[in-house]
């Protein structure tokens, strides 16, 4: 039985160099890399495919980061300043649960995104539930930003 980590993404099988990976030991987070080189202009943002899905636990998220370096030296940023993965985003009809990192450089110097190079982390973590928990939806019905459409339960 499967408890979590990651599987290349349905038509990038011959595309992903590089599954995600802990530095070290000690590492909480799983270094995750671009599949492609992209200089970033100050100002400019990117959206970087991986190539990867993760699976997991349903009572489980996968939060993604950028490498703390790129943003402390560099003014790398995550667009939506913390990604998160759904349990339910895996195999997604839409996308097979593609892990995206849209990337931004706040920095004053363009900088080269490298596909040998990992630019973002990702961690897993169990979340709890509210007593009475009562989701909008029964189910996912696709990739990115399909929870935000049309509500199942209350219309």
């Amino acid at each position: 039985m499967k408890v979590r980590g990651f599987e290349i993404a349905k038509g990038y099988e011959k595309k992903v160099a590089h599954m995600p990976q802990r530095a070290t030991p000690g590492s909480g987070g799983y270094d995750i890399w671009p599949l492609e080189d992209k200089a970033l202009m100050p100002g400019e943002e990117y959206a970087f495919f991986t190539g990867v899905k993760a699976y997991m636990q349903e009572d489980e998220i996968l939060l993604i980061n950028i490498r703390s370096s790129y943003g402390i030296k560099y003014g790398l940023e995550l667009c939506n300043e913390q990604g998160w993965i759904d349990s339910d985003y895996y195999g997604n009809s839409d996308n097979d649960g593609i892990i995206i990192v849209k990337v931004r450089n706040s920095g004053i110097k363009p900088f080269l995104i490298e596909k040998s190079k990992p630019f973002a982390q990702g961690m897993f973590v169990k979340y709890l539930k509210a007593d009475n928990d009562k989701p909008r939806k029964e189910f996912r019905t696709g990739g990115v930003g399909s929870t935000d459409t049309k509500f199942d339960k209350t219309g």
